[in-house]
């Protein structure tokens, strides 16, 4: 609950980031909070912070509350485990914190994990310096990988002089999948990963697979392949560049996405 006692400049603040707020919402309709004040979340790396400034603030739905990491040498990190709910997180919310803008975090990266040991990097990018506070920026990427597990790391503060890192909230955004959508999630191989473009996709407990198809970081379809039941298929992706591809396998009325890199 916000309220509004103090000076009436904060008043007007408090009052713009509200209705940026609902502009933000009907503009990510199709998006669903992944995250809530009572998602799992754990630092990550080496953390000194005050006691009312700790690493929980950044998910409890709040820009008055913040994160700040006084050790600011191995980035600003944490994890968010979602209890077992796949997600498929298309875009972040970074809002920056309350005071000294020099401590806004210029680079991030966001990875994903399903076992909370494994990670595979998501994204990464830029943050632009900016002096206003409490401000709340939307940046979206190429993703189609269900994910249980986030890992987050917030880098190189927008000025040294006070070494050390702080934000307000960080939300991501996407699409909540549902139970039924993960019935071949544990009985899908791909391998080798990585590869050299020729790998093989198994599927487990006599599943069949009907159509494989291939697309590239930027949601191009690559190569399809249709089938005829069988449980194991090789595929080659003859002149493929080395990078990030989507292998999306259907066995009957169900789908899966393994990522899939070419060195």
């Amino acid at each position: 609950m916000v309220t509004f006692t103090a000076t009436p400049n904060h008043f007007i603040m408090k009052k713009t980031l509200l209705i940026l707020a609902l502009i933000a919402g009907f503009g990510s309709k199709a998006q669903t909070p992944l995250f809530t004040p009572y998602s799992n979340i754990s630092p990550v790396g080496n953390v000194d912070s005050p006691y009312e400034e700790q690493y929980y603030n950044i998910i409890d739905g709040s820009v008055e509350t913040k994160f700040l990491d006084f050790f600011y040498y191995d980035g600003l990190g944490f994890i968010v485990n979602l209890n077992g709910a796949r997600t498929v997180a298309t875009s972040m919310d970074f809002s920056t914190a309350n005071d000294s803008s020099e401590r806004d975090p210029m680079n991030y990266e966001i990875s994903g994990s399903n076992d909370g040991n494994s990670y595979s990097v998501i994204t990464t990018g830029s943050i632009d310096c900016n002096d206003s506070r409490y401000f709340t920026r939307n940046y979206t990427f190429q993703n189609t990988v269900a994910y249980s597990y986030y890992k987050f790391n917030f880098t190189d503060q927008c000025n040294t002089i006070e070494q050390m890192i702080q934000i307000s909230e960080v939300q991501l955004r996407g699409t909540v999948l549902k139970t039924d959508d993960f019935s071949i999630a544990d009985n899908v191989e791909v391998y080798p990963n990585p590869s050299n473009g020729n790998f093989n996709v198994l599927l487990k407990n006599q599943l069949a697979i009907d159509e494989i198809s291939i697309t590239d970081a930027l949601g191009k379809t690559i190569q399809t392949e249709s089938l005829k039941k069988t449980d194991k298929h090789q595929i080659a992706m003859q002149g493929a560049s080395a990078g990030i591809y989507f292998v999306k396998i259907k066995s009957g009325e169900k789908s899966m996405v393994k990522k899939l890199i070419i060195k």
